[in-house]
């Protein structure tokens, strides 16, 4: 019979690969990456569009859109579009506001040329893509390996641009945490309900955002996003209180996209995809994160580090139980306060947020 230092040897070896191969499922985000309370899609052939975008609203996260605002086979739109994106990139000033474009997805564009156009022209200034009607991982894999090829051959950084594929389809759904885990250049999962619903084979009559097989999607879209620690986006609200409705239809139109925003909060999504700048505006109120509610997480986090260098793993905080688990809670928050500028840098390092 082998000593119990052999078996034990053999355990450590197999289990340290265990523990190596979890650790490596997180993506570790930049800070910037965590504020995704309002991503504003505009379409990138109309040039006023896209500077007031880039330029004035209040969004975390442009999209410049190359997909749904171009009718398939229209080259001179296209050729418009691409003119704009790369216009933009390499003539406006983003502020704060990361810098995505959606290129044309799988079938419209199987050779990645819109990709390959973006990033030769603007490459360096570019932070990423959202990439329309994913399938599966092997389709990020391929999205990955173009991107590679071209920051190689254009001297940039290998993995600098991020990728935030589309979960648009029943099987996107299905696929979710294997797309989730294809690729370290993801920095978040985007829901297209309103395909996702085309896909079951439902008519628009029979949509709702609260419908059960929308939370089923949602659900999964959340969990394959932390499964690998990057946030999920909800999906567009459609009905936008324009210039052609009255008063009361375009109240009852942003008080829909307030419903849509916090059941998508609860749901666990970081932010939403917004169309016009009161939509923007109100997503990045309804998910930014309270004041006290960071001063709470800052407030258990000091106390909990405070027990454990007491020797206990578990204490009372304002008469409730606290371990590892609700620590870690807390520290999603801080990391989010950080990112935004809300916790003190030395605070942070205190806290061994940073």
């Amino acid at each position: 019979m082998s000593n119990s230092n052999e078996i034990t040897n053999a355990a450590r070896e197999r289990n340290t690969r265990l523990v190596d191969q979890y650790r490596s499922q997180t993506i570790e985000l930049e800070p910037k990456y965590l504020l995704q309370m309002a991503h504003l899609t505009t379409p990138a052939t109309v040039w006023k569009y896209v500077e007031s975008a880039v330029t004035k609203s209040k969004a975390n996260l442009v999209m410049l859109d190359l997909e749904d605002s171009i009718p398939r086979d229209n080259q001179e739109l296209l050729e418009q579009g691409r003119t704009n994106v790369i216009r933009a990139f390499n003539e406006l000033d983003w502020g704060a506001r990361l810098r995505f474009f959606r290129p044309r997805g799988l079938e419209l564009d199987p050779g990645h040329s819109d990709i390959a156009v973006i990033v030769e022209a603007a490459g360096s200034k570019l932070d990423g893509l959202i990439y329309p009607k994913i399938e599966s991982a092997d389709e990020v894999r391929s999205i990955d390996e173009t991107l590679t090829q071209l920051e190689d051959g254009l001297g940039l950084a290998r993995g600098g641009i991020r990728i935030e594929p589309l979960i648009e389809s029943a099987s996107a759904e299905e696929n979710v945490f294997e797309i989730a885990r294809s690729s370290r250049r993801l920095v978040g999962l985007v829901f297209g309900s309103y395909d996702y619903w085309a896909s079951l084979g439902m008519g628009t009559s029979s949509y709702r955002a609260d419908h059960p097989l929308i939370a089923q999607a949602r659900g999964r879209i959340v969990k394959a996003a932390a499964s690998v620690g990057i946030p999920a986006i909800a999906e567009m609200t459609t009905n936008y209180p324009t210039r052609d409705k009255n008063e009361e239809e375009r109240r009852a139109a942003m008080e829909e996209f307030r419903s849509d925003a916090l059941l998508a909060r609860g749901f666990g999504f970081a932010g939403k995809w917004t169309g016009i700048p009161d939509q923007t505006v109100m997503a990045v109120e309804i998910f930014q994160t309270p004041d006290e509610e960071i001063e709470r997480a800052v407030k258990e986090a000091k106390q909990f580090l405070e027990a454990e260098a007491s020797g206990r793993g578990a204490t009372m905080i304002d008469g409730k139980m606290a371990d590892r688990a609700t620590d870690r809670l807390n520290r999603n928050t801080l990391k989010k306060a950080y990112a935004m500028g809300r916790l003190d840098e030395g605070l942070a390092k205190q806290l061994g947020v940073i």
